[in-house]
């Protein structure tokens, strides 16, 4: 009988999966990366850092093949046939503000996104 209260009770509860915090501060349940304002000395090092990353886009690929027509910029949304990746974890350890970002190599342009979002939130040309 505990059992069958306790489902409902679970139930009842107005957002399902929140942990309740009874200390201060609230955290909140929608978590973003902070605003990333990257040097063109910092885009230089990532792109020297990912330079010899396998990691470009082939369109050969069939999930990639409907990302083909996409022209990226910066506040677009990635199509879910693009791979992110983590950056390199000497870069990272270099460039703290990088740790909660993915990356694409896509077009010549290497793009850094939001993985939670899937939205690019700067982009520079791989050189």
């Amino acid at each position: 009988m505990g059992v069958i209260m306790a489902r409902a009770g679970a139930q009842e509860r107005p957002n399902p999966g929140a942990i309740p915090q009874n200390v201060p501060p609230a955290i909140s349940q929608k978590q973003s990366v902070p605003p990333l304002a990257l040097s063109q000395a910092q885009r230089e090092r990532i792109g020297a850092a990912v330079r010899s990353e396998d990691t470009e886009v082939s369109f050969a690929l069939k999930n990639a093949k409907s990302a083909q027509s996409f022209e990226p910029s910066v506040g677009a949304k990635v199509p879910k046939g693009l791979g992110l990746h983590p950056l390199p974890q000497p870069l990272v350890a270099e460039l703290k503000p990088l740790e909660r970002y993915t990356y694409v190599k896509f077009k010549d342009q290497v793009l850094i996104v939001n993985p939670m979002t899937r939205v690019i939130v700067d982009m520079f040309p791989q050189s």
